[in-house]
C-alpha cells in the first residue's frame, strides 16, 4: 500500500471517530450514516483535488492555498459551473462577432447577412457574458 492511501484512510478514520462522538439527534440513524459517508467522500475528493492542484503548480507539497482552491472547486454548485460555461461560450461568440466586424471593415465588404450574423453573435455573446457576471 502506498503512503498516500494510508494517510487518506487515516484521515477518513479520524473523521469517522470524531463523528461517532457527536450526537445524531437532529438526524435519523440512516441519515446520520449518510452524513458520515458524504463526509468521507468529501475528504477523499478534497485530498485528491488538493494533490492535483499542487501537481498542476509543480509543487513538491500541498499547501493550504491548494487545499482552499480544492475546497472552492468542490463546493461550487453545478449552477455556478453552468453559468461559467455560458460565460465562456458568450466570450467565444462575442469574439467571433468582433472578428467578423474587423474582417468586414478591412475587406470593405458588407452584406445584410454578414451584418445580421455578426450582430446576432455579438448580442448573444454579450448577453451570456453579462449573465455569467451577474451570477458570480
Amino acid at each position: 500500500m502506498s503512503s498516500n492511501y494510508i494517510n487518506l484512510r487515516t484521515a477518513i478514520e479520524n473523521a469517522e471517530l470524531e463523528l461517532s462522538s457527536l450526537a445524531e439527534s437532529p438526524f435519523s440513524t440512516a441519515a446520520f450514516e449518510r452524513v458520515k459517508e458524504k463526509i468521507a467522500q468529501y475528504i477523499t475528493e478534497l485530498i485528491s483535488e488538493s494533490a492535483r492542484i499542487a501537481k498542476r503548480h509543480s509543487a513538491d507539497t500541498v499547501s493550504s492555498s491548494h487545499v482552499e482552491q480544492a475546497s472552492d472547486n468542490l463546493v461550487s454548485s453545478s449552477g455556478k459551473k453552468l453559468f461559467r460555461h455560458l460565460g465562456t461560450i458568450g466570450g467565444i461568440l462575442m469574439g467571433a462577432g468582433v472578428s467578423n466586424i474587423l474582417a468586414m471593415t478591412t475587406s470593405n465588404q458588407f452584406s445584410t447577412l454578414s451584418v445580421s450574423v455578426t450582430s446576432a453573435l455579438s448580442i448573444v455573446g454579450a448577453f451570456l457574458i453579462a449573465l455569467h457576471i451577474a451570477k458570480e
